[in-house]
């Protein structure tokens, strides 16, 4: 059985994977990275599990990967939330000489205060371990990489200065996801069900979808609307809730909601 990450050795999805394979109940052979998101969904054989981060405290949603439930019909089977401490890694030992940040969008964004702050280009890279891997293979003095503190052990570069994300507590959740027909224990359960569903075009439809829930007393953690890449201006709702499926409130809950939607797709229980 294989993790299947995104990004270089020792990026974040790598530290999360390594503390995820803590928490499976099946032997894990191999920890791999794959170039994008893309390629990690496209790992498709079974007896595998996807690692990916959906949302930053800081920065939000990332929606590509939410997007990809939607493709594929896979699942949730549990998420870990990692905490981000973002260092400023260079060849260069003094934060005065360095005039230009790479790292990945997300990163860059969650450390935006202090780079403006320190009048520092940002340039966006493929992910935070990459931008490190390539200022040290390509001996850049004047750049620094925004990455995690083993990035420097593994790559040769100095700490200018630890923990620049603009908010304290920056943390990333991570789901762990596979096939619907694996049977793979995460052992951190968060008592949490995921969906993805399209309101009807009728006035009042969000309300009463949401009152679906209101009504059989459930508790929603997260609602998010998203493009629907189907029908221009309109739109899509990924929901998080409290609960499991087998309860009898979520089961009415679900049965109402369903009146009120197009389509409802269960990203299962976690």
């Amino acid at each position: 059985m294989n993790i299947y990450y995104q990004w270089e050795s020792w990026a974040y999805s790598h530290l999360t994977s390594k503390e995820v394979e803590k928490l499976l109940d099946k032997k894990i052979d191999n920890i791999e990275w794959k170039i994008d998101f893309l390629s990690v969904w496209e790992e498709i054989k079974n007896w595998n599990i996807w690692v990916l981060p959906v949302e930053n405290g800081y920065a939000g949603s990332i929606h590509e990967n939410l997007y990809y439930f939607l493709r594929y019909d896979y699942k949730i089977i549990g998420e870990f939330d990692l905490e981000v401490k973002h260092c400023l890694l260079s060849l260069e030992s003094d934060i005065k000489n360095v005039k230009q940040a790479f790292s990945h969008p997300q990163a860059l964004n969650q450390c935006h205060n202090f780079l403006k702050d320190h009048k520092i280009q940002a340039q966006k890279f493929s992910d935070t371990a990459a931008a490190a891997k390539y200022i040290s293979e390509n001996k850049l003095k004047w750049v620094w990489a925004i990455a995690s503190s083993l990035a420097w052990e593994i790559y040769w570069l100095n700490i200018l200065k630890e923990n620049i994300a603009d908010q304290k507590g920056n943390t990333t959740k991570f789901f762990i996801i596979t096939k619907k027909d694996e049977n793979i224990n995460f052992k951190k359960k968060s008592n949490k069900i995921s969906i993805i569903f399209e309101a009807r075009n009728i006035p009042a439809s969000l309300y009463k979808c949401l009152w679906a829930f209101a009504t059989n007393n459930v508790n929603l953690t997260k609602i998010e609307s998203m493009p629907n890449l189907k029908d221009p201006f309109s739109y899509i709702f990924f929901l998080t809730f409290e609960g499991q499926l087998q309860d009898e409130n979520i089961k009415k809950a679900l049965e109402e909601l369903d009146f009120f939607t197009n389509n409802i797709k269960i990203l299962w229980e976690y």
